[in-house]
């Protein structure tokens, strides 16, 4: 558990690393690709069988070192495509989003089963080849991102020396041995995690000094990041309170089949892959609309269906408060709405940030908003969910779910409230 805690917090504070050298020095599309040649060379080790420990520790810091280069410059390369006014931008990334979404169903399923027949090796190998595959496409569509070379970046054109994308990746290697020291000295996760996050604070206050002309934008992605932060506290409870509920008082009998609590967690990846297309062509603005108040309107909505989805959680409790047997159908429609409250959360933060066409600082401000609703919000989540620490099937305990899951909505809501109020302050200013 300590490994994970230390892989899980080292992997959501390397997108700033990988956004800054991004900015500085390779460019999105460099960094994504040699993102991706570590994330696979990382699952290749993993791949590899062996008694030892070590091999593990060496996977993993490779694995963080290329998460750190593809995850946040993804989204920035994805952003470069439209122009700063382009309606489509929300919809390319309700799109990526969706499609991301598609991996996260297909991998589980492929990888676990190929884990469970052959072992896991072979599981770990499989997510490698999956991973050198979506690399393969990617370079075959390199047409369409020729524009967004990194060496025809304005914040790049200073730099005296360019590496190739293989000598990119013999420098990410050479900063493994610091993720694999970590991942050893497991317990330093959480200060590392705190520093890092006043180191956050730090620079975008700086480029609020730097750049005075962009400070009103850059306090609206501060106040998204606060907002995501919060959505995202209250959608991981998916892994927690909300499926320790599922395991002790859902009613989980289909046809002669108990099904797996594991397999709820899929309900919002199905809801976002499902609702992802259609919203990326119904995501276009309206001229009437300022674009403000079109993202914070976005985000209130996102908030409202997650605290909607609360509220029938609370009242599917209820209902099973007579006999302990909570509906299944209720549950998966309660998970439903929070998986495509999604769409109106990280989409919408990423095309805002990705819009601010300011040189240099568009991948670390990514990976600051990744560190914030990745890192911070579990941590937060976890917070939370010690309120649900009753595992004993009684009334006293599913009484307690609906308490829980009812102030979760509650506080949800009056979030929206709160957030609209802010939506048409801002575009009236």
């Amino acid at each position: 558990i300590s490994l994970f805690s230390a892989y899980a917090s080292l992997v959501y504070v390397t997108p700033i690393l990988g956004g800054w050298l991004a900015d500085r020095l390779l460019g999105n599309r460099t960094a994504v690709i040699a993102g991706a040649l570590l994330m696979t060379l990382g699952h290749v080790v993993l791949g590899v069988e062996s008694t030892s420990a070590w091999s593990l520790y060496v996977a993993l810091a490779i694995i963080i070192c290329g998460y750190g280069l593809f995850k946040s410059n993804i989204s920035c390369l994805l952003g470069e495509l439209y122009a700063h006014d382009d309606p489509r931008r929300d919809g390319g990334f309700s799109l990526l989003y969706a499609a991301g979404n598609v991996g996260s169903i297909a991998a589980p399923i492929a990888c676990g089963l190929a884990a469970q027949w052959y072992g896991w090796h072979i599981g770990f190998a499989l997510a490698g080849i999956g991973m050198f595959i979506g690399l393969m496409i990617f370079l075959s569509g390199s047409r369409h991102f020729r524009h967004t070379r990194g060496v025809d970046k304005p914040a790049l054109r200073a730099v005296k020396f360019v590496l190739p994308t293989w000598g990119w990746l013999l420098v990410m290697l050479c900063l493994a041995p610091v993720f694999f020291t970590l991942l050893l000295q497991n317990n330093w996760s959480g200060y590392l995690l705190a520093i890092v996050c006043l180191f956050a604070a730090q620079m975008v206050a700086r480029i609020m000094i730097k750049a005075p002309e962009h400070r009103r934008a850059l306090w609206q992605i501060v106040l998204l990041m606060l907002a995501g932060t919060l959505f995202w506290v209250l959608a991981q409870q998916g892994g927690s309170s909300i499926s320790l509920f599922i395991d002790h008082f859902v009613n989980r009998r289909l046809l002669n089949w108990d099904v797996p609590t594991a397999l709820f967690q899929s309900v919002n990846a199905v809801a976002v892959m499902a609702a992802g297309v259609v919203l990326a062509w119904l995501m276009r603005p309206e001229g009437s609309v300022r674009s403000v108040l079109r993202v914070w309107l976005k985000f209130a909505f996102g908030l409202l269906l997650m605290g909607g989805g609360f509220m029938l959680l609370a009242l599917n409790a209820r209902h099973g408060a007579a006999d302990g047997q909570a509906s299944m159908g209720m549950m998966v429609a309660g998970l439903a709405m929070m998986g495509f409250a999604e769409l109106f959360i990280d989409p919408v933060a990423m095309a805002q940030i990705t819009r601010l066409n300011m040189p240099g600082v568009t991948g670390v401000l990514t990976g600051i908003y990744m560190l914030a609703t990745g890192a911070v919000a579990n941590w937060l989540a976890g917070v939370v969910a010690q309120q649900t620490t009753e595992s004993q099937i009684s009334d006293t305990a599913i009484a307690a779910y609906q308490h829980f899951f009812s102030q979760m909505g509650e506080w949800t809501l009056g979030c929206v409230v709160v957030m609209v109020v802010i939506a048409f302050a801002a575009a009236c200013s």
